[in-house]
C-alpha cells in the first residue's frame, strides 16, 4: 500500500519537466524552409560523379542525395523543419541545377538513384523534417528529341527566345532562354505533367513542391494542376514562386514574395536604409490574400545573386548584414526560406558564380545567430502567427509588435550606423508589464509612463512583455510546501505501516 501511495504521489513530479511547449509544425507557417542545390551541397557518393569537373562552375561539382542525408542533422540543428530540393528529374547533359528536363518521371543520376532519394525523404521524416521538390513544366532542355519525334510537334509553341530580365509580353508562349516551350494548352501534354507530378508524390513521399517559372504558364493549367494534385494528394504543399498579385486565385498553399525579395536586399544590404517599404507590403499582402502568414519571404534565391554580393558592393561586413536581415526574416509574418550557404554568408555574383560548391568548415558565428532565431521562434508562437503592428520608425530603426490572445512579442531592429532609442507610450502595455530581451538579454521597465528601447548601431533584440519580475511568493512557497508535503506524508504512511504490523 505505502508503494502505490508513493508511485501515485510522485507521478505529477516525475513528469512536470516533460509537459510538452510549443507543438509540432502541424501549420506551414510554422515551418523554416532551407533550400539546397543538390549537386553544390555535398558529395556523399563518388560513384555517380558523372561529368564532374570541379575547377568548371558550369559542370557538375558531385553533390548528391546521400550527401544531403548525410548532413540532415547539421540542418535540423540550425531550426529548419523544411528543405527544398532544386528538380531532380533526368535532365539534358551538362545542366546541373536541373532545369532542362529529359524525362519528367526518371531521376537525374548525376543526383543519386531514386532509392536514395526515397532513404532522404524516410530519414528526413526520422528527424520531423519534411522535403519539397521544385518542380517546374514551363519548358524542356535545349535540343530534346521530342522535337523530332512524330506526333509531338504540337507538344510546343513556335520558337521564339524570351529571357527573364526581358519584356513579358506574351511570355506564355516564348522559348525561356531558348528552351522549348511546352504547350500546356494541349490536352496531352498537360496530362502527362500532372500525372509526373503525382508520380513523385506517390513515389518518393515527399511533402510538397515549389512550382517555378509559374508566370511563364497558364493560369488555366495551374488550376488543373493543383485541383488534380491535391485530389491525389491532399496533404501536399504547393508552394508557388510568381508575383503574389498574379497567382492570388489560385488554391495555393503559399506563394515565395519575389517583390519584397528585392526590398529586403535593398534594406539590408547596408545601414541607414528605411524599413517603412517593407512594413507597406506586408499591410498590402494582409488587405490581399486570405492567409498572409503563408507568405514565403527569403534574401535570395538560386536564380539571383547572393545577398552577400549585394553587402559587398555597399562595402559592409556581411555577416552584421545578414543578422539584421535574419533578424527580420525569423520574426515577421510569412515563412523563412534560407538558400543554402548563406549561414556561412555564402558569395557569388550572376550564375554559375551563386552556385558555388558549399563549405563545412567556416566559422560558425552565423549559424549560432540563426539557431537562436528558431529558438525564439518555435519557442514564441507570436513569431510565426501573432498579428503584426507597426508601432514606430526612426529612420532605419523600426519597433514592431506580434500578437496573439495569448502573447505579445515587441521586436526591435536597430539597422542604423548610430546608437538610437525609441520611445513607447506606456498606454501600449498594461500595467505593471516589462520587456525582457529574450535574443540578447535586455530588460526594459515603464519610466515616466514611457518604455525607452536603447540599441546600439546595427543591433536587434527580440521582448517578451510580460509582468515586472520580482520574487514569486507563491511560486517559492510551492518549491517549499512540495518536499515538506512528502517528508509529512512518509511519516504518516510509516506510522501507519507500523500500527498495522
Amino acid at each position: 500500500m505505502l508503494k502505490r501511495f508513493t508511485f501515485i504521489f510522485l507521478m505529477p513530479l516525475l513528469f512536470f519537466p516533460f509537459l510538452p511547449g510549443h507543438g509540432s509544425t502541424a501549420n506551414w507557417q510554422d515551418e523554416t524552409i532551407y533550400h539546397v542545390m543538390v549537386d553544390r551541397f555535398y558529395n556523399g557518393n563518388t560513384d555517380n560523379d558523372r561529368h564532374v569537373n570541379i575547377d568548371n562552375l558550369n559542370k557538375y561539382q558531385g553533390g548528391d542525395f546521400k550527401g544531403v542525408t548525410s548532413k540532415l542533422d547539421y540542418i535540423k540543428e540550425m531550426g529548419f523543419t523544411a528543405i527544398a530540393l532544386n528538380p531532380v528529374v533526368q535532365n539534358m547533359d551538362g545542366d546541373y541545377t536541373g532545369n532542362s528536363p529529359l524525362d519528367f518521371t526518371a531521376i537525374n543520376e548525376n543526383y543519386g538513384t531514386i532509392d536514395e532519394l526515397k532513404e532522404l525523404v524516410r530519414e528526413a521524416h526520422n528527424r520531423d523534417m519534411k522535403i519539397i521538390l521544385d518542380f517546374q513544366v514551363n519548358h524542356v532542355g535545349q535540343g530534346h528529341p521530342w522535337l523530332e519525334e512524330d506526333g509531338k510537334e504540337d507538344w510546343f509553341h513556335e520558337e521564339r527566345t524570351i529571357t527573364e530580365a526581358g519584356e513579358s509580353r506574351d511570355q506564355e508562349n516564348g522559348w525561356l532562354d531558348g528552351k522549348p516551350d511546352l504547350a500546356q494548352e494541349n490536352p496531352v501534354v498537360a496530362s502527362y505533367l500532372i500525372d509526373a507530378a503525382k508520380w513523385w508524390a506517390e513515389k518518393t513521399d515527399i511533402d510538397g513542391y515549389r512550382l517555378l517559372y509559374m508566370e511563364y504558364v497558364p493560369e488555366s493549367f495551374w488550376a488543373d494542376f493543383i485541383n488534380e494534385v491535391k485530389t491525389d494528394h491532399p496533404d501536399l504543399y504547393l508552394l508557388g514562386e510568381a508575383d503574389v498579385e498574379a497567382v492570388q486565385n489560385l488554391r495555393l498553399d503559399g506563394v515565395l514574395d519575389k517583390e519584397q525579395l528585392g526590398e529586403l536586399q535593398k534594406a539590408f544590404a547596408t545601414t541607414d536604409r528605411e524599413m517603412d517599404s517593407l512594413f507597406n507590403r506586408w499591410d498590402k499582402l494582409f488587405g490581399m490574400l486570405e492567409n498572409p502568414h503563408n507568405t514565403v519571404i527569403s534574401m535570395d534565391t538560386e536564380t539571383t545573386e547572393r545577398f552577400t554580393k549585394e553587402t559587398e558592393r555597399a562595402k559592409e561586413f556581411p555577416g552584421t548584414r545578414w543578422k539584421m536581415a535574419l533578424t527580420y526574416l525569423y520574426t515577421m509574418p510569412g515563412i523563412p526560406m534560407m538558400t543554402y550557404g548563406s549561414e556561412i554568408a555564402l558569395n557569388g555574383g550572376d550564375k554559375p558564380d551563386n552556385h558555388r560548391m558549399m563549405n563545412f568548415r567556416t566559422d560558425e558565428e552565423l549559424i549560432e545567430y540563426i539557431t537562436k532565431l528558431s529558438d525564439l521562434r518555435q519557442e514564441y508562437p507570436a513569431l510565426a502567427a501573432g498579428d503584426l503592428e507597426l508601432l514606430q520608425t526612426d529612420g532605419a530603426m523600426a519597433v514592431f509588435k506580434r500578437e496573439t490572445k495569448d502573447q505579445t512579442m515587441i521586436v526591435a531592429i536597430n539597422n542604423s550606423s548610430k546608437t538610437k532609442t525609441i520611445q513607447l507610450d506606456s498606454a501600449l502595455f498594461e500595467n505593471n508589464q516589462e520587456l525582457r530581451g529574450k535574443l540578447n538579454t535586455d530588460l526594459v521597465r515603464e519610466q515616466d509612463g514611457l518604455y525607452g528601447i536603447t540599441l546600439e548601431r546595427e543591433t536587434a533584440e527580440v521582448y517578451l512583455v510580460e509582468e515586472e519580475s520580482g520574487l514569486n511568493i507563491g511560486f517559492l512557497a510551492i518549491l517549499i510546501l512540495i518536499p515538506i508535503s512528502f517528508v509529512v506524508f512518509l511519516i504518516v504512511a510509516k506510522k501507519k505501516g507500523r500500527q498495522t504490523n
